[in-house]
């Protein structure tokens, strides 16, 4: 079996058999020629979790492919567009026989010039995954022009080409991103206080739990008591507040073990624990093995 990519970066990305790159930083992927077989052979990370060090859009012309990012699980089908945020966690979980995909990924500062704040801000704002469907036809044939310009290696303005179909691109997304924020807002404002206040929970969890892992600092930051969140919270979810942040801890410590970039020593003080020592107990008593066992299977 070949070798798991816990260390996904587009270095290694750039050097699969059906990609085409612009300096390594500017990826193309697809399988319109070929089998899916191919990407899940290339993609050999399945159930385990990496984190992204770059921007990725994956279009689904046909099929299923299954991922789970940040622990949230995602679908995509035909016609849907996922977009993940460089530092994002996620874990690839297959596709059908029948997909049909076409990927773009890049270092998120080298195309910054193509994008406006506002618009990434929207991207961010959104979730990661949503329907595409009128504008798919369109975006492959501009992806199609990318992937021929991307080719053109003795083209000294090709980058600047890219830049520009990067831009027609994104905005064509953006146009039914925010239809569908559009249709979220409707929803928000029927949506109860303890959804409002799951949903505030989890933002603040996914920008804070490498530093904080305590119930009580969310409760403060949200303005409420530690045992009303953590009720709220399972509420909604049917989960502890606790459970979520330790969900999240646990998962980025997988993927830092995983890259084996990182000694456990170094993974324990990126995570703002007090030694290894404590960080191997923490991790023990959740994942049920050591994190040298867990770094090594």
């Amino acid at each position: 079996m070949k070798q798991a990519y816990w260390d996904l970066d587009l270095i290694r990305l750039s050097a699969e058999n059906a990609a085409v790159h612009l300096n390594k930083e500017f990826i193309l992927i697809d399988n319109f020629d070929g089998t899916s077989e191919q990407i899940n052979t290339d993609l050999e990370f399945v159930n385990h979790p990496v984190k992204l060090s770059f921007t990725i859009a994956i279009f689904c012309l046909s099929g299923r492919m299954s991922f789970q990012i940040n622990l949230q699980d995602f679908e995509l089908r035909a016609n849907n567009l996922l977009v993940v945020l460089e530092g994002a966690i996620g874990e690839y979980r297959g596709m059908s026989d029948d997909t049909r995909i076409a990927v773009i990924a890049f270092a998120s500062e080298y195309f910054q010039t193509a994008l406006q704040i506002d618009a990434t801000m929207t991207l961010q704002r959104r979730l990661y995954s949503s329907p595409l469907s009128e504008a798919m036809e369109e975006s492959m044939a501009i992806y199609r022009l990318m992937k021929a310009k991307i080719t053109e290696t003795d083209n000294p303005f090709r980058k600047g080409a890219l830049l520009g179909y990067t831009q027609v691109l994104t905005y064509n997304s953006y146009k039914y991103l925010l239809t569908a924020d559009t249709e979220a807002e409707k929803l928000k404002e029927k949506s109860s206080r303890r959804q409002e206040l799951y949903t505030q929970f989890i933002h603040e969890v996914q920008k804070s739990y490498t530093k904080e892992r305590s119930i009580s600092y969310y409760a403060d930051v949200l303005c409420v008591t530690p045992k009303y969140l953590s009720q709220i919270v399972h509420q909604v979810s049917g989960r502890f507040a606790g459970d979520w942040i330790t969900d999240f801890v646990i998962l980025e410590a997988k993927a830092l073990l995983k890259s084996r970039k990182y000694t456990i020593q170094q993974v324990a003080d990126m995570l703002h624990f007090a030694n290894q020592s404590f960080f191997g107990k923490y991790f023990k008593d959740k994942v049920g093995c050591s994190p040298s066992e867990y770094q090594k299977a």
